[in-house]
């Protein structure tokens, strides 16, 4: 085995157990493999050690180029062989020849596991950072475009169509322009109307509201607060008309009824108040007052058990006029 400083070990094909001598110059790296001439099985080689090593480095080492052999395993017991198969050296192919290529008497060394890991977790790294610089790229670019640029050609489009800027959108465009200025105006008017309203100030609400209604007749808001303050003012049928136009533009606004119903009343219109506030009180059934008002109603028209009726219900949703004429009337 030992001749000046050149060593062999005996490697032994773990599938037909031919053996073979090879030179400890013709192994480099920690584990190679290689192919049996007489059967073609591939197997991994694990580089010898001198004799005169410590026994516990040679443990040691071996442990570890065994775990760094991709396919490192025990081989299975070799089968007899003669002392003249134990010479040969002719059969055994180099790990170039296991792959397919190079020479009978070359032996090299296989890559080791960790430099392939390496190389992976490096093209890895390469791949996620190309494309992080796409998305900064795309981000940068989207956010770099001039919104002319892209609606310039949909412009020139509409000059030949006549369609986007042609004269059938002029005076469409001039439409939107004067409703925003109209409801500007308006939110401005209605909004010192309702300021003037908290102070009391009527007339200059009253005012307001007109002003507001001017700018957008539209809009129901300026008609339900003139109506209400014309009601304070004891102008009732002012308050009926303005009524009757916030329910022309707004169906739903149940308000309208409740406020109805107190304007037909102070009017006389007992039978017309009681139909409101009916309307009324189906959609907003805890409202005391409602019920007090139509109490009073009934009571007018001679219709004591129904006004009975509604005084108790007002009293017991908490309107403690409602408790008084109850117990008025009861």
């Amino acid at each position: 085995m030992k001749k000046g400083r050149t060593f062999q070990m005996e490697i032994v094909c773990p599938a037909c157990g031919k053996v073979y001598q090879v030179r400890d110059e013709q192994l480099s790296g920690p584990a190679i493999k290689a192919r049996c001439k007489a059967c073609g099985k591939v197997f991994p080689i694990q580089r010898d050690f001198p004799e005169n090593q410590d026994r516990k480095e040679q443990d040691a080492s071996f442990a570890f180029h065994a775990s760094e052999s991709p396919e490192a395993h025990t081989p299975e017991p070799p089968g007899p062989h003669t002392p003249e198969e134990a010479g040969d050296t002719e059969g055994l192919a180099s790990p170039a020849e296991a792959d397919g290529s190079g020479s009978d008497d070359q032996l090299e060394s296989a890559e080791p596991a960790g430099k392939q890991g390496g190389r992976d977790y490096v093209a890895i790294a390469v791949f996620l950072a190309a494309i992080a610089a796409l998305c900064v790229v795309s981000f940068l670019a989207v956010r770099n475009i001039d919104r002319d640029s892209v609606l310039r050609p949909l412009r020139s489009i509409s000059r030949l169509t006549d369609f986007f800027e042609g004269r059938r959108t002029r005076p469409a465009k001039k439409i939107r322009i004067k409703k925003r200025n109209q409801r500007s105006a308006y939110q401005g008017h209605l909004s010192q109307g309702h300021l003037y309203f908290r102070t009391k100030k009527y007339d200059a609400a009253l005012k307001e509201y007109n002003l507001a209604i001017r700018a957008d007749s539209g809009r129901y808001e300026a008609y339900y607060w003139r109506g209400q303050l014309s009601g304070l003012r004891k102008e009732y049928p002012k308050t009926v008309k303005d009524m009757h136009q916030v329910l022309r533009l707004n169906p739903s606004y149940m308000k309208a009824h409740r406020l109805l119903g107190w304007a037909y009343f102070e009017m006389g219109k007992y039978d017309e108040a009681i139909k409101a506030l009916d309307r009324y009180i189906k959609s907003n059934a805890k409202d005391g007052w409602a019920y007090y008002e139509r109490a009073l109603a009934y009571y007018k028209k001679g219709d004591l058990q129904n006004a009975l009726r509604d005084a108790k219900n007002a009293c017991d949703l908490g309107f403690k006029r409602g408790c008084d004429v109850y117990k008025r009337y009861k």
